[in-house]
């Protein structure tokens, strides 16, 4: 019978303290516990060898990992990524298997390695909006409810940035505005809003 289930490392100090006090053979005191005498002489060993941290539960990780990358491995992924300081795992793998004859690891690894090496940067979680209480105003005539939105910036010809604004009606989905400003914020587009208003 094995140590009882609740308290396994309470059980062994007991089991010490009983076997320090002397007044218990080794087969009679193993058969108190439930345990072994091949267990009960294991433990006594890992009582004296270590003291009372021996009787605590050791790690059951394996010693060899058979589909560990090597640590050349490793340096190469880094090398790649020092020569290309903006590439991804991706990127690294394609480029990896394009040059290595060897096996190339999974990108999920050269994510892992990047990491664990901290020469990568955590995308930051992007805020949701909360659902709105109430419902949008419904729009029961033409005029009654307009609809702004940017539609997500782009390059013109020359370079230079530009984001979209558009105003609509929410009845009659009529488009009052689509035009471009410099920036998306209020000192850019409340001049837009003032004509349509006016208009």
């Amino acid at each position: 019978m094995p140590w009882k289930e609740n308290g396994v490392v309470e059980e062994r100090f007991r089991f010490i303290e009983e076997w320090n006090s002397e007044d218990w053979p080794m087969a009679e005191l193993c058969r108190w516990f439930g345990v072994t005498r091949k267990t009960g002489y294991k433990w006594l060993e890992r009582y004296e060898a270590a003291g009372w941290e021996g009787l605590l539960d050791l790690s059951r990780a394996p010693h060899e990992h058979p589909n560990a990358v090597t640590e050349e491995t490793e340096e190469q992924v880094l090398a790649v990524r020092e020569r290309h300081p903006l590439w991804g795992a991706r990127k690294i793998h394609a480029l990896l298997e394009r040059e290595e004859s060897q096996v190339v690891p999974a990108v999920s690894t050269i994510g892992s390695i990047l990491k664990s090496h901290g020469v990568t940067v955590a995308r930051k979680r992007r805020l949701r909006a909360r659902p709105s209480q109430r419902p949008l105003a419904q729009a029961t005539e033409a005029n009654k409810v307009w609809c702004a939105d940017f539609k997500g910036w782009f390059r013109c010809g020359k370079g230079e940035r530009i984001d979209p604004l558009t105003i609509s009606d929410a009845y009659s989905r009529y488009l009052l505005r689509c035009q471009g400003v410099k920036a998306a914020d209020t000192a850019h587009s409340k001049p837009i809003f003032e004509a349509a208003f006016r208009e």
